[in-house]
């Protein structure tokens, strides 16, 4: 396990990272790639990894669905950076507010996502758990986890393409079917961002 760490440590350190993505949605029109705009606001998320049955998994969250932004989508943990933090810290201290505390280990950071509907850069790092424990999600921010097993990342079988509804919009969507659950949008992005990196080393 800790030889896997020390690759990853060592892939992740390498830049450029590939980014390229087949994973924006219909409406996004290549604009996930940026460049960003003056208004722009920076985020962070944690692809936070953990080794149970024998397999890495990480957890995603869905939110609920009386949030003002993002109900019911699919996200990693993470969220705004506050003034006073980097994106590192901000980071841990979402993982730690959705999912409850947990020691983590940091190896690295994915390069950076672009999301255009939301005008936000998104920093996605990289960590492993020391040790896996039940979760302990926020109510206010949190509806359900869900844990995505890597392997399916790898999976023809799991990609495939949704239609969402936004209002009066109606637009295809691709990302990852984990169970009844389809994963798309910037979390979309990061993972397939993620699964290349995995790919290539």
């Amino acid at each position: 396990m800790n030889d896997s760490i020390d690759n990853l440590r060592q892939a992740l350190a390498q830049r450029p990272l590939p980014r390229w993505s087949r994973m924006g949605p219909e409406l996004g029109y290549g604009r996930h790639r940026g460049p960003a705009r003056s208004t722009t606001r920076q985020a962070a998320v944690l692809l936070a990894l953990f080794h149970r049955e024998d397999e890495w998994r990480l957890p995603l969250t869905v939110r609920p669905a009386g949030m003002s932004r993002h109900q019911g989508q699919i996200s990693l943990p993470g969220g705004l950076i506050e003034p006073d933090e980097d994106s590192e810290a901000a980071a841990l201290r979402e993982f730690g507010e959705e999912l409850g505390p947990a020691s983590v280990e940091i190896v690295g950071a994915l390069e950076e996502c672009y999301v255009y509907v939301s005008d936000t850069v998104v920093i996605p790092w990289v960590g492993v758990l020391q040790r896996h424990r039940a979760w302990q999600p926020n109510p206010r921010e949190v509806e359900r986890v869900i844990e995505l097993p890597l392997k399916l990342l790898e999976d023809p079988a799991a990609q495939s393409i949704s239609i969402v509804q936004r209002g009066p919009l109606q637009f295809k969507s691709p990302g990852y079917d984990v169970g009844t659950d389809h994963v798309w949008g910037a979390t979309a992005v990061i993972l397939e961002q993620f699964a290349n990196l995995l790919r290539r080393h």
